[in-house]
C-alpha cells in the first residue's frame, strides 16, 4: 500500500464521480465493511489527504467512530465528503468539545428509545386483533414504503414499487403513497405524503427503530383522513409502522414480504446489534397483517413453518411491465457511448448484493475470453452496489479491464437502452450460504425475458422454475464458474440460438408475468379475506 499517497475510505459513496478530477491510481480505496481487513496496513502508512465519502453528509450514522478512526490515521488532511461535493474538514476540538458530549447524550436516549420500543411492543403483541372495517366499494390504497431513506431509486425494490402502483392504476385503483423519500413513477402522477427519516444518529439501527413512532405519529391523521380501501406496505427492517397503523384506524394490512429483512441484515449486512428486537418486530408484522404477499414458494413454506395460516399468505411472484421493457428498444446511443459497437456483449443489472452472483461472474470473464478468442465479446456490469469494488478489483487483477464496463448507477428510465445494448443476458444468482432454499424473485429475470434477449441463468429455486431450459433460457449450475462460461460462450456463438430464447421468453412473460396480473392476484385474495 506504500504506493499510495491518500486514503478514501468509502460508505455508498459514488467514487466513480469523485475521480473525474482525481488520479484513482494514488488512492487507497477501502469500503467501510471491509476496514478491519486493511486496518493495519492503513494505521502504519502516512497519507497526503484522508477522506471518508458518503452518500450524504447530514446522514451522521458512524460518523463519530470514523472521526474517532481519525485521531490515529496519519494523514495531512482530513475530510468528511459526499456524493453532492460537500466537504467538512475534521477537527480535533470539535470532536472532543462537541461531538463527544453530543454522542453521550445520544447514547441516554438510545437506551431511552430501545426500552419503550420494548414495552410498547410487548404490550401491542398481547391485544387482540380488532374488528377491521370493510369499504368495498372504495378504490382507494395507501402504499406504505417505510425503508427509502436515502432516497435511491434503482434496484429491484423500486421496480417492484412502480410496478404495483402502475398495476393498481390499470384497475382503477387510487394510491396514496406515504414514504420516506419521493419515489417517482413515469407517466402517473398519484397523492404524496413525505415523512422525512431522522438522520442525526450515529448508532446503527436506532434511526430505523426511532422511525417508527415519528412515521406512525404523522401517518395516522392521513390515513384516518383517507379511509382507504386497505393499506399496502413493503415490509421493512424494524418497522412495525403497517400493523400499528392498520389497528388504529381499523382498516386492512396487506403486508409484501420479500423474505426475512432480519436473515438479509444477519447474512449479508455485517453487524446485527438487537437482534432479538428486530426478530420480536418482523414476527409481530407477520402475525397481525391481514394478508402477507410474498414472492416465493420457499418464503410460504418458512412462513407456514412459524404458525401463520395458509389463508393468509398470498404466492405472488415478481413481475414487468411488458410495454416499457421490449425487443424494439433502440440500443444504438448506449453502444455508441460505451464503444460498444460490433461486440457481442454479455450484460448484467445488478445492485452487487451477495445473491447476485456478481463476483461468480467476474471470475468467469477471462476464462470466457481465453476460450473465444475469434469473439469479440465484452461484459456490461450495469448498476452499483456493496461488491462493485471488490469485482472492480477482480477485474482488474485478471488484466481483464479492456473487456469489462461498470456503467455504475443507471437511472431507471434508462435501464431498458442498457438491457437493449445487450446480446445476452446474465442472470448468475447463488445460493444461500447457509443451505436455506433461495427465496428471491429476481425482478431483473422478468425484465431479461421481456426485452427478448438470449439468458444465461442459474438453475436456483424460483429462477428455474420460470425459466426451461433450452427452451427460455440456457440454464446452468449456480455458484459453478466453468459452467457459467460454457453457457455464455454457447449463446455468444449460437445466435440463431439466443434469438429463439428470447423470443420464446419474451412470450412467456408477457403470458404470465405483468404487473398487472400481480396487482390482479392482489386484490383478488383480498377480497377473500372479507
Amino acid at each position: 500500500m506504500h504506493n499510495f499517497k491518500n486514503l478514501l475510505i468509502v460508505k455508498g459513496f459514488d467514487y466513480k464521480e469523485f475521480f473525474v478530477s482525481q488520479k484513482e491510481n494514488e488512492w487507497f480505496i477501502v469500503n467501510i465493511k471491509d476496514i478491519k481487513k486493511s486496518l493495519k496496513e492503513i494505521l502504519k502508512e502516512s497519507f497526503r489527504n484522508v477522506n471518508f465519502g458518503c452518500q450524504d453528509l447530514d446522514e451522521r450514522l458512524l460518523f463519530y467512530f470514523i472521526k474517532f478512526l481519525f485521531l490515529f490515521i496519519k494523514g495531512e488532511e482530513k475530510y468528511f465528503i459526499d456524493d453532492q461535493g460537500r466537504k467538512e474538514k475534521f477537527s480535533f476540538l470539535k470532536f472532543l468539545f462537541i461531538d463527544t458530549p453530543l454522542f453521550i447524550l445520544e447514547i441516554i436516549f438510545d437506551l431511552l428509545l430501545i426500552v419503550f420500543s420494548w414495552f410498547t411492543l410487548l404490550i401491542f403483541s398481547l391485544i387482540p386483533q380488532r374488528l377491521k372495517k370493510v369499504n368495498g366499494n372504495k378504490k382507494e390504497i395507501v402504499y406504505l414504503r417505510t425503508d427509502n431513506f436515502r432516497g435511491l431509486q434503482q434496484g429491484g425494490s423500486f421496480t417492484h414499487f412502480r410496478g404495483v402502483v402502475k398495476g393498481f392504476d390499470k384497475l382503477d385503483y387510487k394510491i396514496h403513497y406515504i414514504g420516506s423519500e419521493e419515489i417517482k413513477v413515469t407517466e402517473l402522477d398519484f397523492p404524496k405524503s413525505i415523512i422525512p427519516y431522522a438522520k442525526k444518529f450515529d448508532f446503527p439501527e436506532i434511526p430505523e427503530i426511532y422511525y417508527n413512532w415519528r412515521f406512525i405519529s404523522k401517518a395516522y391523521k392521513i390515513i384516518k383522513k383517507q379511509n382507504p380501501l386497505f393499506i399496502y406496505q413493503r415490509h421493512s427492517i424494524f418497522n412495525v409502522c403497517g400493523v400499528i397503523l392498520s389497528y388504529l384506524t381499523k382498516t386492512h394490512l396487506i403486508l409484501e414480504y420479500n423474505g426475512s429483512e432480519t436473515w438479509v441484515r444477519q447474512k449479508w449486512g455485517g453487524l446485527l446489534i438487537f437482534k432479538r428486537l428486530c426478530y420480536f418486530m418482523e414476527n409481530i408484522c407477520l402475525r397481525k397483517a391481514d394478508l402477507v404477499s410474498v414472492v416465493s414458494q420457499p418464503i410460504k413454506n418458512e412462513l407456514l413453518k412459524q404458525g401463520i395460516s395458509e389463508n393468509r399468505i398470498l404466492v405472488n411472484y415478481n413481475g414487468v411491465d411488458s410495454e416499457k421493457f421490449n425487443p424494439e428498444i433502440d440500443s444504438f446511443k448506449v453502444r455508441k457511448k460505451l464503444g460498444l459497437e460490433n461486440k457481442i456483449v454479455i450484460g448484467i443489472s445488478s445492485t452487487f448484493g451477495v445473491w447476485h452472483g456478481t463476483k461468480v461472474l467476474c471470475r468467469a470473464v477471462k476464462s470466457t475470453i481465453q476460450q473465444s478468442k475469434n469473439l469479440a465479446i465484452h461484459f456490461l456490469f450495469i448498476g452499483d452496489g456493496t461488491l462493485r469494488l471488490e469485482c472492480e478489483r477482480t477485474i482488474q487483477e485478471s488484466g481483464m479491464e479492456k473487456y469489462v464496463t461498470f456503467t455504475g448507477t443507471v437511472p431507471f428510465t434508462e435501464i431498458q437502452q442498457y438491457l437493449s445494448a445487450c446480446d445476452i443476458l446474465v442472470a448468475s444468482h447463488i445460493p444461500n450460504s447457509d443451505g436455506t432454499p433461495f427465496f428471491g424473485s429476481p425482478t431483473k429475470l422478468f425484465e431479461y425475458m421481456a426485452m427478448g434477449k438470449g439468458i444465461v441463468a442459474s438453475d436456483l429455486d424460483q429462477i428455474g422454475e420460470v425459466l426451461e431450459h433450452k427452451k427460455t433460457a440456457w440454464l446452468v449450475k449456480p455458484g459453478d464458474e466453468n459452467d457459467l462460461v460454457n453457457g455464455i460462450i454457447k449463446l455468444a456463438k449460437d445466435k440463431k440460438l439466443r434469438e429463439e430464447l428470447g423470443k420464446n421468453a419474451r412470450e412467456e412473460v408477457v403470458q404470465n408475468y405483468t404487473w398487472e396480473q400481480n396487482t390482479k392476484r392482489i386484490i383478488s385474495s383480498y377480497l377473500k379475506i372479507n
